[in-house]
């Protein structure tokens, strides 16, 4: 079987005349290289990147990418239609499930396969994972991330600092509260070119105004290879470019240094092509990945403890559904604009309790004022009025629970019957009574009925509410719809943020025991295939209750150290 462009649903594979006048692919004649890294998403792309800066001078780096270039900029930037629907219409049907929407069995979205990966759907977000979770990772792990990567991780994506003067009153405002116990409370830093920002962060203009674009790897990696279409150099040492080519299979050779073959099939025309390297890196996300390692000539060389977990443990972390409300002031005297703009988040700092050693809050609370203005592109101002939900031209508030998630066994590919769209074990995270009894008493030691987690949930959520008013009322959600059987609760799982499929060893966190057994060694090299690694959200130990993207994005560069000083 060869992959071609209809193996997978709504797959894009073509070569616009926007990627021929933008940047050159790779047309050279050799086939050998020094790193051939499979996926240009946040992963591969930030790793492909910093290899180029590290060793691109004397060594040929490759980046094989199934799909196509099809957007100049963020997606987000084009339109207002809600980012969830943009994202569905252009997702690719790689994997089949036996359930229906709504059914326990269900992943509610698809992966996209384009040059850039998901980070070209990415809104944005680059939050700070926490100690508390860190304590999932190997030590060797935690102490590097924690020390300088995830801070190097935050400049490479432009990070954002504040979105002007009300968001810092806000949680100036927050910090004066009792929330500060149990949470850091910042403003959410993004990922964002800010051309429409001063220094300290307050717009230069009316900013809902102009559209703006955020970070993603396709332009990372068009910037690193440069903007000459007809030059000549493919046979020379650099970064190279090779988009439309889906990976069949990686091998090992023995052919001096190079150590392994890379086959794939052109998407367009159907010719087969190979290339030869000494470092392998497989990119292409958390369900991607699993797929190419299980359909190999490699996978048959590893021992039957590393087989056996290739493709299991696919989490995502839950999310609870948003509480809404209209306000007008936060306390008695700071005034809130429609126009105003906040996203805030409250950091669980990790409390445990002393009596029973659980964790007191094992989520972060992510706040939104006027969300539909926060991704800077609303470029049509005469929707403002609609837009802002019969609220009569007053601010709006809204916040959801984003809980860790560890590894879950349960969930798999079935890569048994398969090579392209194999069956999908997915236990959707919507279902509360799997949370309470699996879950959360292994994220956290929670040992709560659903009812007592509603009652944590509502607590914090009226701690929220209570610092807002709504024309001198205390402000309430929408509908008196609280957390509990009849209100609100957990939203579907998705595969934005899904990890685990390929673990590194990770510990559990409050307890002594360690898990050894994974698919990659705490470097992320593939266990027993020397030269053969993973750097995508597949290798994670642990969903983390922030978008996990700047973790990843800190692996990749701690990788990128490692290869620069083996290639």
């Amino acid at each position: 079987m060869v992959f071609s462009a209809s193996t997978y649903a709504n797959f894009v594979s073509e070569k616009p005349a926007s990627q021929t006048r933008l940047f050159k692919t790779y047309e050279g004649s050799r086939d050998d290289f020094d790193v051939i890294i499979v996926g240009s998403g946040v992963g591969g792309g930030i790793l492909a990147d910093d290899l180029a800066e590290r060793i691109g001078k004397h060594k040929r780096i490759l980046v094989l990418e199934a799909g196509s270039y099809l957007y100049p900029t963020h997606i987000y930037n084009v339109c207002r239609f809600p980012n969830s629907s943009v994202a569905r219409h252009f997702a690719c049907k790689t994997f089949r499930q036996s359930g229906n929407e709504g059914t326990e069995d269900y992943i509610h979205e698809q992966p996209q396969l384009n040059f850039g990966g998901r980070s070209i759907w990415w809104s944005g977000l680059i939050p700070h994972i926490q100690p508390w979770e860190l304590d999932f990772f190997p030590e060797r792990v935690r102490r590097d991330l924690e020390n300088k990567l995830l801070n190097r991780a935050g400049a490479i994506m432009n990070e954002s600092s504040s979105m002007g003067t009300v968001a810092q009153q806000i949680v100036n405002k927050f910090r004066q509260s009792s929330l500060v116990d149990d949470f850091i409370i910042e403003e959410t830093p993004r990922a964002l070119h800010q051309p429409y920002l001063d220094q300290s962060g307050i717009p230069k203009q009316d900013f809902y105004t102009e559209p703006t674009g955020v970070f993603n790897t396709a332009e990372l990696l068009i910037n690193q290879v440069g903007l000459t279409p007809g030059v000549s150099w493919d046979d020379g040492p650099g970064l190279h470019l090779l988009l439309n080519n889906f990976v069949e299979g990686v091998e090992q050779i023995n052919d001096g240094p190079l150590r392994y073959r890379v086959t794939s099939t052109d998407t367009i025309n159907h010719i087969p092509r190979s290339f030869r390297a000494k470092t392998v890196i497989l990119a292409g996300g958390s369900i991607e990945s699993p797929k190419l390692l299980h359909r190999s000539p490699v996978f048959n060389t590893l021992s039957p403890g590393v087989q056996s977990l290739v493709g299991v443990g696919l989490t995502d972390h839950p999310t609870t559904h948003e509480l809404n409300s209209f306000i007008t002031h936060m306390g008695n005297d700071l005034a809130i604009p429609p126009t105003a703009h906040a996203k805030i988040i409250l950091y669980s700092r990790g409390h445990r309790v002393p009596d029973t050693n659980e964790i007191r809050y094992p989520f972060n609370v992510e706040i939104n004022i006027n969300h539909e203005y926060w991704h800077l592109r609303d470029n049509d101002p005469t929707e403002r009025a609609s837009s802002s939900g019969g609220g009569g031209g007053n601010s709006r508030i809204d916040f959801k629970f984003s809980f860790a998630n560890p590894i879950y066994g349960g969930n798999r590919i079935d890569l048994s019957s398969s090579n392209y769209v194999p069956n999908m074990h997915f236990r959707n995270l919507s279902w509360a009574s799997h949370l309470a009894d699996s879950r959360f008493p292994a994220l956290a030691g929670w040992n709560k009925s659903i009812d007592q987690i509603w009652a944590v949930l509502n607590s914090v959520s009226h701690k929220i509410f209570s610092q807002f008013t709504f024309h001198g009322q205390p402000a309430r959600p929408e509908g008196e719809k609280w957390f509990g059987k009849h209100g609100k609760g957990f939203g579907m799982g998705t595969v934005h943020h899904a990890a685990g499929s390929l673990r590194m060893p990770f510990r559990w966190t409050g307890r002594h025991e360690f898990a050894e057994e994974s698919v990659v060694d705490e470097d992320l090299q593939v266990r027993g295939l020397e030269g053969l690694y993973v750097c995508d959200m597949s290798v994670m130990p642990l969903s983390s209750a922030a978008n996990p993207v700047r973790t990843l994005v800190g692996l990749g560069l701690r990788l990128g150290e490692r290869l620069g000083g083996l290639v």
